[in-house]
């Protein structure tokens, strides 16, 4: 039977990188973070301890590229916010009219979290993440992310599709429906829930005020 440090005796230990390919030790320390966030089902617990196990080197290694475990944390949080706007641009640049444009962009939203909840959950989920770790800072503030369904909100009231008169407070309203509806799938995931992509218009038509 193996001993309690056993299995981080057995992980394979990374290799030594040669010169020039510090690079190479810095995206392996982001892809095992990544490993452990999706694994884990968000960064809470997360340590450094844990993180260099991951990632088959010491601890120490880690303070080559990043200042701390936060530093490590924040980065990767940046790159699955960069993924979300993306793909939210992507669906809304697909559509001509505005109503589908943002649509799509929210359908996008409710996919991305379903498809990544671990992913999802870190974005919107920050604690301290261990007695390894750093004092864990706010989460890396991304408006733009939030902006593009400010913009696609405004466009509909532009093309008089909608009747706000305030699209910031109402994509607010849109963005807080959407993720109580996710964190509802995902934690009560044997409720009958609706279809998601019906369900996701209708939050979106009543709390973006689309007249037609």
């Amino acid at each position: 039977m193996p001993t309690p440090d056993s299995s981080a005796a057995e992980r394979p230990t990374r290799s030594r990188n040669r010169r020039g390919e510090g690079g190479r030790l810095r995206q392996d320390i982001l892809d095992a973070a990544t490993a452990l966030i999706e694994r884990e089902g968000g960064a809470t617990n997360l340590s450094l301890r844990q993180l260099a196990r991951e990632a088959g080197i010491s601890a120490p290694s880690v303070y080559a590229h990043f200042t701390d475990l936060d530093d490590v944390v924040d980065t990767v949080l940046n790159g699955f916010f960069d993924q979300l706007r993306d793909a939210i641009a992507a669906a809304n640049a697909a559509e001509a009219d505005p109503v589908a444009a943002l649509h799509a962009g929210c359908g996008a939203y409710t996919r991305f979290a379903l498809d990544h909840p671990g992913r999802y959950r870190a974005l919107f989920d920050r604690r301290p993440t261990g007695p390894d770790a750093t004092p864990s800072r706010p989460v890396p503030v991304r408006t733009d992310v939030f902006q593009t369904l400010v913009d696609a909100v405004a466009t509909c009231a532009a093309a008089g599709r909608s009747a706000t008169t305030e699209p910031f407070a109402d994509a607010a309203a849109i963005w807080a429906a959407l993720h109580g509806a996710v964190l509802l799938r995902l934690s009560v995931p044997g409720f009958p829930w609706p279809d998601l992509p019906v369900f996701t218009e209708a939050l979106v038509t009543r709390t973006g005020l689309i007249t037609d």
